[in-house]
Formats: C-alpha cells, sequence, structure tokens
C-alpha cells in the first residue's frame, strides 16, 4: 500500500524544488507563493525601483524553474535562492553602471505604495516620517557606495539576515572571508554616515575618521 503524501504545508522547499524539476508546476507555484516576498525586496532593496524588483523577481523564477531538473537537494533551499538572486541582481547592476544607465522619475515607493511613512495632518508627525525616509536614504546610498563584494556580504547581512556561514555558502568563500568583509563593510558605512543626521544621532562623527 502506497503511505500518503506529505501534506502540502509540510513539504520541505528542497522537496518543492525537486517536483518542480519533475514537471510539478503546483509544486512549483507552492515555492513561488512562500518567497515571492523576499525576492522581491531583496531586489527592490537593491534598484529601489518598483518595476525593476518585479521584472528580476519575475526573472529570478523563470530562472529557478528552467534549473530545477538540475537542482541537488541538501536541504539549504534558500543559500540557493540567494546565490541565484545575488548572481542575477548584482549583474544587472554591473552592466547598467557599464552603460551609466540611472532610473529617474519614479516616485520613492517607500512613500508611494501606501506604507506607513504617508503624510498626515500632525506636522511633528510628519517631520518625524520624513526624518525615517531621509534616515532610509542615507543608509542605502552608503550601502549603494559599497564595493561590490562588500556590498553583497553587508546587504545578506544585515537586510537579509543570512548567518556567516549561509553567506559564506551564497558567495563560495571562507568564513574569514566574510567575517573579513562585513568588518570592512561596516567601517565604511560608519564613515560615510558620519556626517549625516543619522550618524549624528548614532554617534558615529565621533568615532569616523
Amino acid at each position: 500500500m502506497t503511505p500518503p503524501a506529505d501534506p502540502p504545508d509540510r513539504r520541505s522547499d528542497d522537496d518543492l524544488l525537486v517536483r518542480a524539476g519533475r514537471g510539478d508546476v503546483e509544486a512549483f507555484s507552492e515555492l513561488i507563493e512562500r518567497h515571492q516576498g523576499a525576492v522581491y525586496r531583496y531586489c527592490w532593496r537593491i534598484f529601489r525601483n518598483h518595476h525593476t524588483a518585479e521584472d528580476l523577481a519575475q526573472e529570478f523564477f523563470v530562472k529557478l524553474f528552467r534549473h530545477a531538473a538540475r537542482y541537488e537537494p541538501a536541504g539549504h533551499f534558500t543559500t540557493y535562492m540567494y546565490r541565484v538572486l545575488t548572481n542575477l541582481c548584482f549583474d544587472v547592476l554591473r552592466r547598467r553602471k557599464r552603460r551609466k544607465v540611472t532610473e529617474a522619475g519614479e516616485l520613492d515607493p517607500v512613500l508611494s505604495e501606501g506604507t506607513d511613512l504617508e503624510p498626515v495632518d500632525d506636522e511633528v508627525d510628519f517631520d518625524a516620517r520624513m526624518r525615517k525616509v531621509e534616515a532610509y536614504d542615507a543608509v542605502h546610498d552608503a550601502v549603494a557606495a559599497l564595493p561590490v563584494e562588500v556590498r553583497k556580504a553587508v546587504e545578506l547581512r544585515e537586510l537579509e539576515g543570512l548567518s556567516y556561514r549561509e553567506i559564506a555558502q551564497v558567495l563560495d568563500m571562507s568564513g574569514n572571508e566574510v567575517k573579513v568583509l562585513l568588518h570592512r563593510g561596516r567601517k565604511l558605512l560608519a564613515r560615510a554616515l558620519a556626517r549625516t543626521p543619522i550618524g549624528r544621532e548614532f554617534g558615529l562623527d565621533r568615532g569616523a575618521r
């Protein structure tokens, strides 16, 4: 007698991708549902553009499905996901920098998509919210200016919450190399933010050289 299949909510990400590699579209749809939010947010943080993030998220899942049959499950789907996603985003970023293409004219999604930063009548409240936007922009600009490999490590650690070991697997380097990149990134960020309002608020201007 064939044992009953596991309920969909008990299937691992590895299992879903393996099933997708065998042509199981429903399994792949479930995988998309689980991770589409994280994939979009990662793309948006890199490019700060809604349409670019949507296009790259779609391209990522197309690429994932095309290569699903070759996926070797090892219980580390998230590491595999971020490796593919990081390579995709930073390849596009490098091509854009070479062409010196800039995206302009789009309202900042932080303000345009109904977040908790919407203007309100209370002037004090509004000022506080605008300072939050300015701080976010300052941090984004500082991260965007980091050397590419340093930025990858910082994005994965500080924004995606990956462990040192996971980052090492994503970037194909040793744990010590990851620690060096993150240490360098934090120093560069502290220096870049030292003279901004957020830097002064947290005392970064006192230690930056």
